[in-house]
């Protein structure tokens, strides 16, 4: 990785960076407009018929007709048609708002969890560096005769089973920045600024009224409104259609007119206009497609209710969370870190003068780094917590 190709970014800077880049939010975008456009569309009368006629329509003499007609929905389903456009611009907006929120989610996510990553690379080198030193002692040892061979390959064993966290984590590190890099969709790498972890985010707020503002949620009610503009307008397509139309035709010859006779030749024309209406006499289809409107407008009321009913449950199961890993991190950082600090450095300095057989010394060591990673662990957790706590709360930033 070229060293000019880097940014480092805090966690902010990074949301910004891939509002302004990321692919999905600009499909999102991209179809509130089509949806705007699609208003427009909203009054769509059927095509216009031109006809021509020509020949022997009165008499032996060869007349014309020219015709014109337009066929139009009753009123009321252009009205129903645009209230379904503007219902269905405001399901993309919502739209545009979920996946808003749902990048600026992974972007915590993943920028968090290689803090995570980075936190836990520099425990392995700190770890690596404990094993080492092992290492070495009972190298020596064993050249001086002081132990057997089992401390030995016991202390490479440890080392090199770090050595291989160390690539797994080089690896993980790796694929999180990649995923960041797509994200943000730009040719620049972007790290982020944190790379000791530490909570993420404020304590969040126990008050539920937040999960009202969640897009995901408006997103699902506004498919109620939706679904019900789509069942007004199937039943307002059973109401008969309007035909209008003009014509104007030739007729060349003799014509009594008030018992007079009149000649006309092909330079007068007659003409007027005309009106109907189509009615729906096989009702079967249209009241089929009313009729599964209806059931949508029922589906897509009872989705609702039960997003709703998941998101405040989700919503409370996730407070829950947060007060065990706050409480786990509290525990780590106040005693138990503390304390592994104190068992390495006093276990180190009985291995070195003796007091201590390398079997306790190997398990305290280990002891004690379970609990820093575990301390890391409790708090990605808790970050990851929060994180979603937001993401159900509508917080992208």
């Amino acid at each position: 990785m070229d060293a000019q190709e880097v940014k480092y970014v805090s966690v902010q800077d990074a949301i910004r960076i891939a509002h302004a880049n990321n692919l999905m939010i600009k499909s999102s975008a991209l179809s509130v407009e089509a949806q705007k456009t699609l208003k427009g569309a909203s009054f769509n009368p059927g095509k216009t018929s031109f006809e021509l006629e020509y020949g022997q329509i009165n008499s032996d003499i060869k007349d014309n007709s020219i015709s014109i007609s337009q066929s139009v929905s009753f009123p009321t389903v252009y009205i129903n048609q645009k209230k379904l456009a503007t219902a269905k611009i405001n399901s993309s907006e919502w739209e545009f708002k979920k996946s808003f929120l749902e990048v600026s989610t992974q972007v915590k996510q993943v920028y968090w969890n290689l803090a995570y990553l980075y936190s836990k690379k520099r425990l392995l080198i700190y770890q690596d560096s404990l094993y080492q030193r092992f290492l070495r002692a009972a190298e020596l040892r064993a050249k001086t005769g002081e132990t057997n061979r089992l401390e030995m390959i016991t202390a490479r064993s440890q080392s090199l089973e770090v050595k291989n966290q160390m690539l797994q984590n080089s690896i993980d590190i790796g694929i999180s920045v990649r995923n960041l890099q797509t994200l943000l969709n730009s040719d620049f790498y972007f790290l982020p600024s944190d790379t000791i972890l530490k909570r993420a985010g404020a304590i969040p707020s126990p008050d539920s009224s937040g999960v009202a503002q969640n897009p995901i949620l408006g997103y699902i009610q506004q498919q109620v409104e939706v679904s019900r503009r789509e069942k007004d307008l199937e039943k307002s397509r059973l109401m008969p259609d309007i035909t209008i139309g003009y014509f104007s035709q030739t007729i060349q010859g003799v014509q009594e007119v008030n018992n007079v006779p009149v000649t006309y030749g092909p330079g007068d024309r007659f003409s007027g206009i005309q009106a109907g209406i189509m009615l729906p006499l096989w009702f079967v289809p249209f009241t089929r497609k009313a009729k599964a409107a209806k059931i949508n407008e029922s589906i897509a009321i009872s989705d609702a209710e039960y997003y709703s009913k998941f998101l405040s449950a989700k919503f409370e199961s996730l407070l829950d969370e947060y007060k065990k890993y706050s409480g786990s991190v509290d525990f780590y950082e106040k005693q138990a870190v503390p304390e592994a600090d104190l068992i390495i450095d006093q276990s180190s300095r009985s291995y070195k003068a003796g007091a201590m057989d390398y079997i306790d010394y190997v398990l305290n060591l280990n002891r004690a780094l379970d609990i820093k990673q575990k301390y890391l662990d409790a708090i990605n957790n808790l970050n990851q917590t929060i994180i979603n706590i937001e993401y159900i709360t509508g917080q992208p930033l």
